[in-house]
């Protein structure tokens, strides 16, 4: 087609070159035409009136540019200030729920004691043994219960059956432990974990400290959870701070209408007015968590970007307490315990950002400061001078365009009268080339025609060729088969004959040349099959693929201890039955030729797709390595030596070619020693 519009683009190019040409010859106006050149200079002068908008569209185009250059700075400020405080209100959000979950330790200890009547050591150890696991925050769990000054005596000696040497003890001036005072209530440390770094409390009478029993009684008095103040720790070779948590856990008594006491089936019941709190006094389950641990554990998942936190406690009356300062990961060195840093004393005047959050801790209150590092969450300097960079060449640009209108609209004026006279000239040229476009169009149009009549004739020839293909493979594989035949046959009756006089080599060849024979014709078959889809009709019919697998499965005959399993669901569909016969066949042929000798199994499973069903057909066989996944379908590809057996390396390409025939599709899913999975899809009708 192209090499018949090759006229046209030639006229084309030639009635452009005399249009340009004509058009140079009427550049210069004609001799007669009368040019007043005493006013040539009124025309070409402007007076400065002119320029008065161009100079208003400058003013305005620098004052939009600087007004855009504060806004965009603006936004990236703010844009920076957001994502720095969401950063920081994740980060405290995790401190938050790490401290939740490390109180939740001591509210599920407060709820054990408080469901269970007697508590032994040991089931104290396994059940705060996970927690233990879990949290390394924890640096002690403890149970410390009420003990009166009658029930010391008997309580020592019942906690000595496990300890012989436990007896309540209290720290003196020395802060050697010695046995505790007699006093009318004791608070001794009975259970601690972990039990080697905490041994030393067990048995410690905190209500020799004047400090903790009155935190201990407001505890009591409460009847919820308290945290203490800061706490200073030694932990790893350095003293870090943490802090205390107690739940106070009552006697479930009830009185009854008689007035005689009963325990209550309540649990976590607390009692409801403050004497009833202070007689029913169980014990306290304590605690004692690492500040420092608790936020590094916090924030160990959440990705570094660059935020410091240091944490107070606010909760008091007086000034704040420092508890802890987490630097981020990103600086080279984390400042761990040590003194919050000075940010007004930083060298660096480059923006930080800073936020103050507040975290609850039962019933006190801390405050989290979050500042960015140097060097991040900063704004971008240059996306505002950018905008400057952008605007004001926009400006100066526009300024000029508007001068060059200017300047030129007279010559315009000039060239208008000009170009009038030469677009008679060029209409006159337009027509002419219009009359050769028509008459090109017309030659075209025969051409067209002529082109038809080629096409036809060579779909004719097309088809006589594939015709006479199809007629040439059926003779060609006719003429091949026989004397395939007679060599199979020579090769019999030359072993009958001379098997006294064969030695074992002469025997293995001949059986190799009898199977290469067999393979010849397997492969001439698959062959003509091959060749035949797509050139038939399909002859459509309604077909029951359950019974169908059955007449398959009966076909190949497979060894007695071969199981083909064939899913119950299997549907009727209305299709070509020897196409869909050829691929379950090939498939089936397939496991049980690569199955595990006579202990094989292969399975028929079927899932509804909508207008298509998928099949599967699984075996147990050596597998296909992943490598080979697309080298099965190809023609003449098999993953077994040839020597022996019957696969000519057609019978997937085949299934794949009658698949697509079909409009579906054909995968495979297999590893090496792991058996195959061959899925593929077929439509309900077609």
């Amino acid at each position: 087609m192209q090499e018949y519009s090759s006229p046209i683009n030639r006229r084309q190019v030639e009635a452009s070159r005399s249009l340009y040409a004509m058009m140079n010859r009427n550049s210069s106006p004609p001799e007669h035409m009368w040019v007043n050149t005493g006013n040539a200079h009124v025309g070409n002068t402007h007076t400065w009136m002119a320029y008065v908008p161009i100079a208003l569209v400058a003013l305005i185009g620098v004052m939009v540019t600087w007004y855009a250059f504060n806004v965009v700075s603006d936004w990236e400020r703010q844009r920076v200030q957001q994502s720095f405080r969401a950063a920081a209100t994740d980060r405290v959000l995790m401190v938050q729920r790490e401290i939740k979950q490390s109180l939740g330790v001591v509210q599920d200890i407060g709820s054990f004691f408080d469901a269970s009547a007697w508590v032994g050591r040991r089931e104290f150890r396994k059940f705060v043994g996970p927690s233990l696991k879990r949290y390394t925050s924890i640096a002690a769990l403890q149970w410390i219960p009420r003990i009166t000054a009658i029930e010391r005596a008997s309580f020592e000696e019942e906690a000595r059956r496990s300890l012989s040497w436990f007896s309540i003890t209290e720290s003196n001036l020395d802060g050697d432990l010695i046995s505790a005072k007699q006093r009318p209530v004791h608070f001794p440390v009975f259970y601690v974990q972990p039990y080697q770094l905490n041994k030393e409390a067990l048995g410690l009478d905190l209500a020799s400290d004047s400090a903790i029993l009155d935190a201990l009684q407001q505890t009591r008095d409460a009847g919820q959870m308290r945290t203490s103040a800061r706490i200073p720790l030694e932990w790893e070779d350095r003293i870090e701070y943490g802090f205390a948590a107690r739940l106070p856990v009552y006697n479930k008594i009830d009185t009854d209408e008689t007035g005689t006491e009963t325990e209550s089936e309540e649990e976590d019941a607390v009692p409801d007015t403050l004497e009833m709190r202070q007689q029913q006094l169980r014990g306290f389950a304590t605690g004692i968590f690492r500040i420092g641990e608790i936020v590094e554990s916090a924030l160990q998942s959440v990705s570094p970007s660059g935020i410091d936190m240091v944490i107070y406690d606010v909760s008091g009356e007086l000034e704040k307490q420092y508890l802890y300062q987490h630097s981020s990961r990103m600086r080279s060195v984390n400042t761990g315990q040590h003194n919050p840093v000075d940010r007004g004393s930083l060298e660096n005047k480059e923006f930080i950002q800073t936020i103050t959050q507040a975290v609850s801790v039962a019933d006190r209150e801390w405050s989290v400061l979050c500042s960015s590092i140097p060097g991040h969450f900063q704004p971008d300097p240059w996306s505002g001078w950018a905008t400057l960079a952008g605007g004001l060449p926009f400006t100066a640009l526009l300024t000029i365009y508007l001068s060059t209108l200017v300047g030129r609209a007279a010559k315009i004026k000039r060239l208008v009268t000009e170009r009038t006279t030469q677009l008679v000239a060029v209409n006159e040229a337009i027509n002419n080339e219009i009359n050769e476009r028509l008459n090109a169009e017309k030659e075209l149009q025969s051409l067209n025609e002529t082109l038809e009549q080629r096409v036809a004739i060579r779909t004719a020839e097309a088809e006589r060729h594939v015709k006479e293909l199809e007629q040439f493979a059926y003779v060609t594989s006719h003429d091949l088969k026989a004397p395939l035949r007679g060599i199979a046959n020579l090769a019999t009756w030359l072993e009958e004959d001379l098997s006294d006089k064969l030695t074992d080599s002469t025997h293995e060849q001949l059986r190799l040349l009898r199977d290469r024979v067999q393979r010849m014709n397997a492969l001439i078959e698959g062959l003509l099959d091959y060749s035949r889809i797509g050139k038939v009709a399909h002859s459509r019919e309604s077909v029951d693929s359950s019974e169908l697998l059955a007449e398959v499965v009966d076909s190949l005959s497979p060894p007695d201890g071969f199981i083909v399993d064939v899913a119950a669901n299997m549907p009727t569909l209305h299709t070509d039955r020897l196409h869909l016969y050829q691929v379950f066949s090939n498939l089936l042929s397939n496991s049980i030729k690569h199955g595990q000798g006579k202990e094989g199994h292969a399975g028929v499973t079927v899932q509804d797709r909508g207008e298509y069903y998928e099949f599967s057909v699984t075996d147990d066989g050596p597998g296909i390595a992943p490598e080979y996944h697309d080298k099965v379908f190809m023609m003449f590809q098999t993953l077994a030596a040839k020597d022996y057996g019957s696969n000519t390396g057609i019978g997937l390409a085949l299934v794949k070619k009658l698949v697509q025939e079909h409009g579906g599709s054909i995968t495979v899913e297999s590893e090496e020693g792991k058996g195959a999975t061959f899925r593929f899809s077929w439509p309900r009708h077609g």
